[in-house]
């Protein structure tokens, strides 16, 4: 298995500009690590190929109850937007996201 580090990363408001609007600021709020985990062939053949095409998954080693409230997270150094948390507990949790491929 290949563990590969993990910034999970949360939107947080951090003040306005001179319009009111708010401006913000993507923090890390939990480091960890991550592996990947391929799509199985039945949810290849449920889910469209679109979905499965763009998106990975990722397997952390954290209950779902310990992985804090996050919308990014960064692997190898590249910031992905998380779509889907699944618990697999007690042991783990899987997050889903979304991949822009160059």
């Amino acid at each position: 298995m290949i563990w590969k580090k993990c910034l999970l990363k949360a939107k947080e408001k951090v003040g306005e500009d001179a319009l009111k609007n708010p401006l913000y600021e993507w923090n890390t709020v939990c480091e960890t690590r991550a592996r990947f985990t391929p799509w199985t062939d039945e949810q290849i053949a449920l889910d469209d190929r679109e979905v499965t095409g763009n998106e990975q998954r990722f397997i952390i080693p954290l209950p779902r109850h310990r992985v804090p409230e996050c919308q990014r997270a960064e692997i190898d150094g590249i910031e992905q937007e998380i779509t889907q948390v699944i618990d697999l507990s007690p042991r783990w949790t899987a997050i889903q996201v979304k991949v822009y491929k160059e």
